[in-house]
Parts: structure tokens; C-alpha cells; sequence
């Protein structure tokens, strides 16, 4: 799982040259704020039962066409990330050329002022497009996982979050994607109001005021009806999938651990995806939710969700910060975490998030067999995966050879010839 410093160079906007004092600022700044957090009473929510509605319990057979993620597997999938929620490790060229003193999208916008929608647009119409789409269609691709922010469907008092046309672009690739190829995708947003994680991927660095807020909790919500309004206007609802939140956490000082929520924080998580569990079911009872695990792992979230509650799970896998792994060791790791990843099988489980890095002698020559070990497991044990992510530019080392882009691009890796289409006869996990 996701764990160790190395989390927070990717992810906290540090720059390549100083991300162990930037983590060191990041870290300190965290604890101080931290220890004024408000908390609520501690309860403990129950396992609900199935509620009415249309349908009561979606099924393929209720509901023909839409994803059943009991059933469902994808062989092959991959993020739209970096697109419509901004992180500086994507780009950090063009990061430097339009605002380098920034952090995170959100001081991003702040610096360009006016600018900020000029910049922005540009990158939206650019950065994907559906020649994308035809690239990555062509080595097997059938689930796309786009995160957004929440200013993509609602503007929010005082949020810097810029609010401008990303759900046109939205739709123009996810409709290419499903009427040219099928493609099924899964909508996240990866951000709410206030910020769900200290994190620039949460709202902005230093903000984590989504929990116990309950105004927050209710914008949060308006962008829910948002959502499901924008995907009940696509041409095939079918297609989609809804995750309503991404890697939460009140305790940053254990984000990527099992420690990254607190109970009260797993109480305030349950309460917001049972909510939108509730709201789903009133206007799109077939929509799949699939809730990111906040690295806690299926059997922590099991008791809270219903068989009625169509809720998959989706945990986020990586190996460049797990302690003692080599390149030449990882396959075997890789299967044995697949196996053990399932839980207690109460809910489905997919993998939205993985790449190739690992923690030490990342080797060129190691990166197809790690890539086709991850694919072939996630599928064989869980329910498929999406890699992280179609373009990748950091230009940070990694012990080993090469980049970080050499190891987490998915465009670059099938140019260089280490993905190709699934093969049916190749067997990686006995």
C-alpha cells in the first residue's frame, strides 16, 4: 500500500530538489494543526439494510447494461489524471513556466488571478484528447478513471478552485470513449470542499476542513446532485461509475497507513458515502458507487454497506515506497498482495491506482514484466485496475535507472514498447 515520505514528494507539490524539507515544513505544519482539530462524539455507524427504491437492489438483471461490479472485471484500464485536477508532479515544466512559485492548483489560480481561466482552458482542450483515447484503445484500454475537483460542478464561496468549462471537455472524451470503444468510466472527485486530506489532490496543502464541517458536508453534497445530474445527461448512463470521495484522511501524520483515518474520522467518511449512497438511489438507483478505501482496506468498510448499497471498492497500490522491495522481487509480492487484497469479499474490489516505481533498483528492463504481473492480478484476484496515470512528465530520479516518467507514464510506456495488448495465453500469477 501506499506508505512513507516518499507519498508526500509526489503529492504535496515539492519540488524535486527540495522535498525533504518541503515534507520536513509540510509535516510540522501538520502536527500543529492537527492537535486544534475539532472532534466530534464518537459513534458508531451500523450496517443499513436495503432502503426503497426504483431498485431496491441493482442488479444485472434490474439493471441491464449498467456495471456490476460483482461481476464485472476490467483487463485493462488507466487514469485520466493530471486533466481536470491539476498536480504539479504531472508537468512540472509547464508548472514553472505559468506560476512556479505554486504549490497546488488551488495557489495556482490564486497567482495567475484573471489569467487563471486563459491558463487553464488551454490545458483542459489540450492535455487530453481523443487522440488519447484512440492510443490507449489500441493496447486494450476498457475503463478510464477521470478524477475531477468539485469546482467542476459547483462553485464554492471563496474556493480558488477555478470553475470554468471542464465538464464540455468532459464530455466530449467520455463520450468519444464509450460510443467509439465502448469504454465504461468511473468519475471521481478527488477533491470536496475544505479539503479532504492536507493535500494538494484533497483541495490545497494545509486544508482537511471538509471533516466535521457541516457546511462542507453540504456542498459536498451539491456537487453529488451535480454529478448525477451531468452523468443522467449522457447519452449512455450506463457507462458510469461514481466515486464519491479519494484517499480522506484526518490523520496525515499516517496517510498511505491504516493509520491515515481516525474512528471519528471513519464515522464522518461512512456519513458522507451513506448520504450519497441515499441520494444516488433517488435519481440514478443503477449508478455503481465506488468508494476509495482511504487505505483502511475492505474489511473495514464491509460492516457499513448493505448488499443493496451497489458500493465496489477501490484501494491504490504501489511499491516505490514499500520497504525492502527490488524490481527483481516485486512479481511475487504482487500476487500474494492481489490474493490477500480481496478482504472479506463483502465488496468488490478494484485497483484505481498503481504504476511500475519501486523502492529500490527500478530497472528498464524489469517494467513489462511488472506491469503485465499487476495486470494480470488485479484482474485474476480482484476486479482490474486503472494504471496512474496516461502521461506522466516528473523528471525526478528514482533509484535505478531512468525518471520517474519512465516508470508512471502509460502513453510513454507504450511507446517504448512495455504495453501491449492482453495476452490470454501469458500466466503471471500461478
Amino acid at each position: 500500500m501506499l506508505s512513507g515520505w516518499i507519498v508526500f514528494n509526489t503529492a504535496l507539490g515539492c519540488s524535486d530538489s527540495d522535498s525533504n524539507d518541503c515534507i520536513t515544513r509540510t509535516m510540522t505544519s501538520v502536527t500543529t494543526y492537527e492537535t486544534t482539530l475539532p472532534q466530534p462524539t464518537t459513534t458508531t455507524p451500523q450496517p443499513p439494510g436495503c432502503t426503497d427504491s426504483a431498485v431496491a437492489c441493482p442488479s444485472a438483471d434490474s439493471c441491464p447494461g449498467w456495471t456490476d461490479w460483482k461481476t464485472y472485471k476490467a483487463k485493462n484500464g488507466v487514469n485520466l489524471g493530471g486533466w481536470l485536477e491539476l498536480e504539479r508532479v504531472f508537468y512540472p515544466e509547464w508548472w514553472d513556466s505559468v506560476a512556479p512559485d505554486a504549490a497546488d492548483e488551488w495557489t495556482l489560480c490564486e497567482s495567475l488571478g484573471a489569467e487563471c481561466s486563459r491558463v487553464l482552458e488551454n490545458h483542459y482542450a489540450t492535455y487530453i484528447t481523443t487522440s488519447d483515447i484512440d492510443k490507449v484503445a489500441a493496447v486494450g484500454v476498457e475503463i478510464l478513471r477521470i478524477p475531477v475537483t468539485y469546482a467542476a460542478f459547483i462553485e464554492v464561496p471563496g474556493s480558488q478552485l477555478y470553475h470554468g468549462s471542464q465538464l464540455a471537455y468532459l464530455r466530449e472524451i467520455t463520450e468519444y470513449a464509450i460510443s467509439e470503444y465502448n469504454m465504461r468510466i468511473i468519475l471521481g472527485l478527488h477533491s470536496l470542499p475544505g479539503g479532504v486530506n492536507m493535500l494538494d489532490i484533497g483541495e490545497a496543502l494545509g486544508h482537511d476542513d471538509w471533516f466535521y464541517n457541516q457546511t462542507n458536508l453540504d456542498y459536498s453534497y451539491q456537487a453529488v446532485e451535480a454529478v448525477l445530474d451531468w452523468i443522467s445527461d449522457a447519452s449512455k448512463p450506463e457507462a458510469f461509475t461514481f466515486s464519491p470521495i479519494n484517499e480522506a484522511s484526518d490523520n496525515i501524520a499516517g496517510f498511505g497507513t491504516p493509520d491515515t483515518l481516525t474512528n471519528n474520522g471513519t464515522v464522518w467518511v461512512v456519513e458522507y458515502v451513506r448520504g450519497t449512497i441515499d441520494r444516488v438511489k433517488k435519481k440514478l438507483p443503477c449508478l455503481p458507487i465506488m468508494m476509495q478505501d482511504c487505505f483502511m482496506g475492505e474489511e473495514h468498510w464491509s460492516p457499513y454497506f448493505g448488499e443493496c448499497d451497489n458500493v465496489a471498492m477501490d484501494v491504490h497500490i504501489y511499491y516505490f515506497a514499500a520497504a525492502g522491495i527490488y524490481s527483481q522481487y516485486v512479481p511475487v509480492a504482487i500476487c500474494g498482495q492481489a490474493e490477500g487484497t480481496v478482504g472479506d469479499g463483502k465488496l468488490p474490489v478494484f485497483v484505481g491506482e498503481w504504476a511500475l516505481q519501486v523502492l529500490y533498483n527500478n530497472s528498464f528492463a524489469m517494467r513489462e514484466e511488472i506491469f503485465n504481473t499487476q495486470r494480470y492480478a488485479w484482474y485474476k484476484y480482484l476486479h482490474g485496475g486503472t494504471f496512474w496515470s496516461i502521461k506522466h512528465n516528473s523528471i525526478a530520479p528514482v533509484d535505478g535507472e531512468g525518471l520517474q516518467r519512465d516508470y508512471w507514464s502509460y502513453e510513454g510506456l507504450i511507446d517504448e514498447g512495455v504495453i501491449t495488448p492482453w495476452d490470454d495465453n501469458e500466466v503471471y500469477c500461478e
